[in-house]
């Protein structure tokens, strides 16, 4: 349990110095560091109790648009300017570095494996992002057309 706080307190720096580069301003950059550790703590949690990656990810992803859209509503600001630099630590750089390399090597069996894994987790990731960004929009909708109604009743 030790290097999972290990990790999602390195995922926190890692989100913050992507946050940088991303020119998040002011106190959302911190905001969006600690979402980046949340989602990573999210996604270890569950890994270590041995759910699959698919769960894994799209778990995480979930939780770290949850709390992207939450905060960009009180904070008024684009989700974007959140979700971006938050997602960075669930992202499979090393799957895409590994299915490169193994190609280089001339190891196509190891290629296709790893290339699956890679797009099996950005495909969950993606697909957390989609459903929860969907039912925020919904919902904000609903809320947004019953106030209207409720002023002409």
């Amino acid at each position: 349990m030790d290097i999972i706080m290990v990790q999602v307190i390195s995922s926190i720096f890692a989100t913050y110095g992507f946050g940088i580069v991303f020119n998040v301003k002011g106190n959302k950059i911190i905001y969006a560091s600690i979402c980046g550790g949340l989602g990573w703590l999210i996604y270890s949690l569950l890994d270590y109790n041995g759910f699959t990656n698919l769960v894994s990810y799209t778990a995480a992803s979930s939780g770290i648009t949850i709390y992207s859209e939450l905060l960009a509503k009180k904070l008024k600001i684009p989700t974007i300017s959140l979700l971006f630099p938050s997602m960075i630590p669930l992202v499979p750089g090393g799957g895409i570095y590994f299915t490169m390399y193994n190609l280089v090597q001339d190891n196509i069996n190891g290629a296709i494996e790893k290339g699956i894994e890679t797009f099996v987790i950005s495909g969950a990731i993606t697909i957390g992002i989609l459903i929860v960004s969907t039912f925020s929009q919904i919902y904000y909708y609903i809320i947004k057309n019953k106030e209207i109604d409720n002023r002409y009743i």
